[in-house]
């Protein structure tokens, strides 16, 4: 005879467990993987979970940092991260434009303080720009003043409300 499951008991145990963690680099793992989870996508082979939790730490906490990040571990979150089924352009253009507004920067300021040529920031902000690497984010979200996951979770947003 199986044991009925207590759907509020097990959301309890959940919330407990996430409180536990005291970085964000867990979070977004443990965030992407219950994401990858709930839409049954594939997910990473056992042996290597522990190695992609520990890459999303350091990503995190190098970001929130400015340090540089290092290549294995930016390649290692990459490959599991990707983006195929979002349309990031018109939400990214979006987001750039709400930051360099907030700040009241211009177009200029924002490519001198973000290293891009002028034409980069034209691009962007027209939303022809399908995708970036991470250091690229970077960059950019240091240009605009903001912190990198202030400035996806704005991007994040944008995203999900051009699907209303």
């Amino acid at each position: 005879m199986r044991e009925e499951i207590d759907d509020e008991a097990v959301r309890a145990e959940l919330k407990a467990i996430i409180a536990k963690v005291d970085d964000r680099g867990s979070l977004l793992f443990t965030k992407w993987l219950l994401t990858r989870i709930s839409k049954n996508q594939p997910l990473p082979p056992i042996d290597e979970v522990k190695a992609l939790h520990d890459a999303f730490v350091r990503v995190a906490a190098a970001f929130r940092a400015h340090r540089k990040v290092k290549a294995a571990d930016l390649d290692l979150v990459n490959r599991w991260i990707g983006v195929e089924d979002v349309e990031i352009a018109r939400p990214l253009a979006d987001a750039t434009k709400f930051y360099r507004a907030k700040k009241k920067m211009t177009r200029v300021e924002l490519s001198r303080r973000c290293r891009f040529p002028l034409r980069a920031i034209l691009q962007l902000e027209r939303g022809q720009v399908k995708d970036m690497t991470l250091p690229r984010l970077q960059q950019l979200a240091d240009g605009l003043g903001v912190e990198l996951g202030e400035f996806m979770d704005k991007v994040a947003e944008l995203e999900k409300s051009s699907k209303r």
